[in-house]
């Protein structure tokens, strides 16, 4: 398994690489982890060689600027593309024989003839409709098409395109002309679980929302508050909790948390008392490519309220609700909905049922599922979602 931070590092990349990893070496044993990050002078080269592919004048006349415009354009480059492709083959062929390839993104072809499937949460083509990613600004038509090009390569020698959701599934059919029935949604678990302990019931009938979120203004942060400010006019007892960078925030019923990292004791119990104590999460995003906060809430027993603008709606089920991020209307009709203490209960019953699907163990099986490994016991392993 490759990614392109190190795999085995649990602070890279949200997690989730090395999430994968860990089940995948439940299932299968024998997993070895590479970075397909090239070393410093070969990734030096590279990035220059497909920064001086695509400078511009203007490169010169603004120099900051251009710097970081060269970077961006260096690590989108064909010649970086390339390092990394060479550079996994390269620490894959120390390992031996390999029944196997499992490739957290899907930027380059199958090393070595090796059958490979890829996971992602997001295309290319679906990163630039969907938000002002800082990796594609400043790429121009032909940068955008050079990694298309590359991301449909990679793809079209997989024996399984392997998601989080529904939505980028539908993407690498629909944008990339690769056939629906290697295309699988495999889906995403959780890192931290905050599911009650015992027997002991949730208290539904004051509407109590709970937001987790480190970007303030690509989670929507303030569309919550206009929103939560509604919600209050009809439930004064209404309640909104916030956890991660949002600002000072001074409205009746809303309590700022602020960080509250999962590695601290306190913050942790801080936390899985918060997520204890809601009746709805609420986190509608600009965007969200998928969304662990919508599992770790359907898993605690409570219903989501997320984004429509990416791949949520896999998270949620029918836990929950996606809105419009830019329609307050949308958003406070849900918040409203789930204010009913019978349609919460209701939702977070279905969400505990859901969250069942969305486990590492899970994904691990079904991505081992897509490789289609000659003599393979599949008894057992996880359907695709």
């Amino acid at each position: 398994m490759a990614a392109m931070a190190d795999p085995e590092d649990p602070a890279a990349n949200s997690g989730w690489p090395a999430s994968t990893l860990a089940a995948l070496r439940e299932v299968v044993g024998d997993v070895v982890a590479v970075s397909d990050t090239p070393g410093q002078a070969t990734a030096r080269a590279a990035l220059l060689a497909g920064a001086l592919l695509g400078a511009r004048p203007s490169d010169l006349r603004r120099p900051a600027l251009g710097r970081a415009r060269l970077w961006t354009v260096g690590k989108a480059g064909r010649p970086y593309a390339v390092a990394r492709a060479r550079t996994v083959s390269a620490r894959l062929a120390d390992a031996g024989p390999l029944d196997g390839f499992v490739q957290n993104a899907g930027d380059y072809p199958a090393p070595g003839g090796l059958p490979m499937v890829t996971y992602q949460d997001s295309t290319v083509v679906q990163a630039l409709d969907a938000y002002p990613w800082a990796h594609l600004r400043g790429l121009s038509s032909g940068d955008i098409e050079g990694l298309v090009r590359r991301q449909r390569a990679a793809y079209e020698s997989a024996v399984g395109c392997c998601t989080f959701s529904h939505w980028v599934a539908d993407s690498i059919v629909s944008d990339y002309g690769i056939p629906a029935e290697k295309v699988h949604v495999v889906g995403l678990g959780s890192n931290a679980s905050f599911a009650e302990e015992g027997d002991a019931p949730r208290e539904w009938s004051t509407p109590r929302f709970l937001f987790v979120g480190f970007d303030w203004a690509r989670k929507n942060g303030e569309l919550v508050l206009d929103a939560f400010a509604a919600v209050r006019e009809r439930y004064p007892d209404a309640t909104l909790d916030l956890v991660g960078g949002h600002p000072r925030v001074e409205l009746e019923g809303v309590t700022g948390h602020g960080l509250l990292a999962m590695g601290d004791p306190a913050g942790r119990a801080r936390l899985t008392a918060l997520y204890r104590a809601a009746t709805v999460f609420v986190m509608p995003s600009v965007h969200e490519p998928a969304g662990t906060v919508h599992i770790e809430a359907a898993a605690a027993g409570i219903p989501s309220i997320g984004t429509s603008n990416g791949g949520a709606a896999t998270c949620i089920g029918d836990a929950g609700f996606v809105v419009d991020p830019d329609a307050e209307e949308e958003l406070l009709d849900a918040m409203m909905k789930l204010c009913d203490p019978s349609t919460a209960e209701r939702l977070g019953a279905l969400g505990r049922e859901h969250a069942k699907q969305f486990t590492w163990r899970k994904v691990a099986e079904r991505l081992v599922r897509a490789l289609k490994i000659p003599d393979v016991d599949l008894t057992g392993f996880a359907a695709f979602l």
